[in-house]
């Protein structure tokens, strides 16, 4: 069930990409409301979009990592349950702490990546290929409750 979820999310990533890819083709080589855009370098805008898609993903890949019952932090919280509450606790204090270690340096990289390309433009452009799979991971996160009651 996850990997058909996982499909879904990897191919509207793959789908995004095609659609930016086409929009920066034609902005490339077009004029707008009578504005001239030719050499607005329209790929540079692609290059931060894909780089915000990647890291949307790596995001939620670190995130999966971090809270799925299949890995190693989720399991040190689970077996610290054998001593007692308290130390459940402290392990999910720690564990939790160090789950937003990683996402932060994937930002980082992001937004040095996207500045050094196309300025704070291509930070806030970033932004637009990071939420480009909000519909279909919003749909996948509502469909594990729902899913839930019917069985």
């Amino acid at each position: 069930l996850m990997w058909a979820l996982e499909k879904g999310i990897f191919g509207s990533s793959l789908l995004f990409i095609c659609a930016a890819a086409g929009i920066c083709a034609w902005l490339d080589d077009a004029s707008v409301s009578g504005y001239d855009l030719k050499g607005t370098d329209s790929w540079g805008n692609f290059a931060c979009i894909v780089i915000g898609l990647f890291c949307g993903l790596f995001i939620g890949k670190v995130t999966e990592y971090f809270t799925s019952f299949d890995f190693a932090p989720v399991k040190s919280i689970k077996n610290a349950g054998q001593t007692g509450p308290a130390t459940v606790v402290i392990q999910g204090l720690g564990v939790g702490m160090l789950s937003t270690v990683p996402p932060v340096f994937i930002l980082v990289l992001t937004i040095l990546g996207c500045h050094f390309i196309k300025g704070v433009y291509g930070v806030s452009i970033a932004a637009v290929g990071m939420l480009a799979t909000l519909g279909i991971t919003l749909a996948t996160d509502a469909y594990g409750p729902v899913a839930g009651k019917c069985f």
